[in-house]
């Protein structure tokens, strides 16, 4: 074994499911200890212990083998090696059928979070399919509690956060009386994330709080300290002590140094600057800036790197380099657009899959009737004399209780299916819904020669809003931009929020001029009614497609983006269009 770590670029989970072995006890210890060092991010001891193990290699049994691959595998993406990190792991799954589900759903997961994390979605999603697919075959809840830690993580990741929330749920619920630290650590850091993202910024902070103490516990340095990061984020949108909050994040500095974690250090600087920046102190934030110079190249979050570089940026056009702020603006923008790109590409592969609104309505509904079922199952023995009691109450009283249930939970599901329909911030159609929706009206009008055209658009220079007036004024925004589309647009139309700042509009029986007519309508009322002052002026990009001979949406959406990206390119707050005669040239329209 030679390797030689360097920076850690990937926040990775891997939760033990220590097994034993007596005839081979000092070896199973030995593993057990490098999986524990790993968590820690004790990289240097795993390391030699990995040198260590490989000449018993050839005594080892079966499981043995796997479980010190993982554990190269996961040495391998921390050094930012994915993809021999992936070979290493595919190499494991090999051996699928003769390992067991516990140590296979392992393996899935970890390829999972590898790919995940460097925003291969795409493949990502492969393994996470078939993870979800294991876990109820697997007997340990521990083991079980990884893949719906990772569904945590990923729903997160693609912008679905109370998908993410359910799954965070599941795993407290499922480890509860249980020692598991570990998974409780990562679910109640995910939980917060998903809170912040769906606005719920209290409940974030108490969960990253709660994450933060837990995960020192073990300790955890990479959850402990993005625990911190998402602490001090969540103080700083409720207006929390500016002192808190840099405490916090230079305690997650320190956590994220001992364990070698790039992106952690990364985040921490960026919100030190950001900090620093809303107070007017530029040179603070130039030198909370100056050490990230060397990290921007690693491999890891393109949308991370794009706040760093914009706040770079910024920090440039103030010391008056307008050059400089220029050419890392265009860098930044570089990045968010590989971000955007990597997530549209996933939200396609997740409709094209058959992950439809009704299967995800299904899991939701069978993650909650999963989480009642283990609450019941925990009941205190109030619940039990309650349950005594109506047993004794007679056939009839047993019926009525049933037939009010059976009532209570169908319409409990109906209102689950509708709010899993909606975005929660805009009250706009999820983007699921959203293309599932599309895809009906373009398969409609291609059976009958009808006309249908596809626009995407997006907010420009969205992120500068959440930096300059807060998170809060930021949703406050896209507030107001969803109910201008819906006037604009009419109900007739499909509107939906597909991620982030950018929203799509599906319009059938509908031509490319008066598509582009109801854009200037809504280019027209979108800065009125703000709220105050306080609420920014705003201008939108669009791209516009309309059916010619596509033979699919996502094709019909390819041009749309493709027409999107050229409006950015070109000055953002105006209207491309893909000729209907010529779809290989844009049109812009001003």
């Amino acid at each position: 074994m030679n390797l030689k770590p360097t920076s850690a670029s990937l926040l990775l989970l891997i939760l033990l499911g220590l097994a034993s072995d007596p005839v081979a006890a000092t070896l199973w210890q030995r593993i057990q200890q490098l999986e524990a060092l790993g968590v820690e991010g004790a990289w240097n001891e795993v390391v030699k212990g990995l040198d260590a193990i490989e000449p018993e290699l050839d005594g080892a049994s079966l499981e043995q083998r796997a479980r010190i691959s993982l554990i190269e595998a996961r040495m391998l993406a921390v050094t930012n090696q994915p993809a021999a990190s992936i070979k290493r792991i595919l190499d494991v799954l090999q051996e699928r059928e003769q390992l067991g589900s516990a140590l296979e759903l392992r393996a899935l997961t970890l390829a999972t979070n590898v790919l995940v994390f460097n925003e291969r979605f795409e493949e990502g999603f492969d393994y996470f399919r078939e993870a979800l697919q294991l876990a109820p075959m697997v007997s340990d809840p521990e083991s079980r509690a990884v893949a719906w830690i990772v569904a945590a993580d990923f729903h997160g990741k693609i912008g679905e956060p109370a998908t993410a929330i359910e799954y965070a749920n599941r795993v407290l619920i499922e480890l509860e009386g249980l020692k598991a630290l570990r998974p409780r650590c990562a679910a109640l850091f995910l939980r917060a994330q998903a809170h912040r993202v769906a606005g719920n910024i209290e409940s974030a902070r108490d969960d990253f709080e709660a994450a933060a103490e837990r995960c020192s516990q073990i300790p955890d340095r990479i959850y402990a300290g993005s625990s911190r990061i998402g602490l001090a984020q969540s103080l700083s949108i409720l207006d929390g002590a500016p002192e808190r909050i840099e405490q916090q994040l230079h305690r997650a500095i320190e956590d994220h140094r001992q364990a070698d974690f790039v992106d952690g250090l990364l985040e921490a600087h960026v919100e030190l600057a950001r900090g620093a920046l809303n107070r007017g102190e530029v040179e603070r934030a130039a030198s909370y800036l100056a050490p990230t110079t060397d990290w921007i190249d690693r491999v890891g979050s393109h949308s991370l790197r794009a706040d760093a570089l914009f706040l770079t940026s910024d920090v440039a056009s103030l010391r008056g380099s307008s050059e400089n702020a220029y050419a890392l603006l265009r860098q930044a923008l570089q990045e968010r657009d590989r971000h955007a790109a990597n997530l549209r590409q996933m939200r396609l592969r997740l409709l094209l899959s058959g992950l439809d609104e009704r299967a995800r309505a299904a899991e939701l509904d069978l993650l909650r009737a999963r989480n009642d079922a283990i609450r019941l199952a925990r009941g205190n023995d109030r619940q039990d004399e309650v349950a005594t009691w109506w047993a004794g109450s007679g056939a009839l009283a047993a019926a009525l209780l049933l037939f009010i249930m059976v009532f209570q939970t169908g319409r409990d599901r109906q209102r689950y299916r509708e709010l899993a329909r909606l975005d929660g911030l805009t009250g706009l159609v999820n983007h699921t819904r959203f293309f599932e929706l599309a895809a009906q009206g373009f398969q409609r009008a291609r059976q009958n020669r009808g006309r249908f055209v596809l626009i995407i658009a997006d907010i420009d220079l969205f992120k500068r809003i959440n930096d300059e007036y807060g998170h809060l004024v930021g949703d406050a925004v896209l507030r107001r931009v969803g109910a201008r589309f819906i006037e604009a647009f009419g109900k007739e139309a499909v509107v939906g929020r597909l991620g982030g700042e950018e929203i799509g509009v599906a319009l059938t029986d509908c031509d490319l001029d008066t598509a582009l007519a109801r854009i200037e309508h809504l280019r027209a009322i979108l800065n009125r009614r703000r709220s105050d002052d306080a609420e920014p002026e705003i201008t939108i990009s669009f791209g516009v497609a309309e059916l010619r001979r596509e033979k699919s949406l996502d094709s019909l959406y390819a041009h749309a983006d493709h027409a999107l990206y050229d409006a950015k390119d070109a000055g953002r707050n105006r209207v491309v269009t893909v000729s209907p005669i010529d779809l290989s040239g844009p049109v812009f329209v001003t």
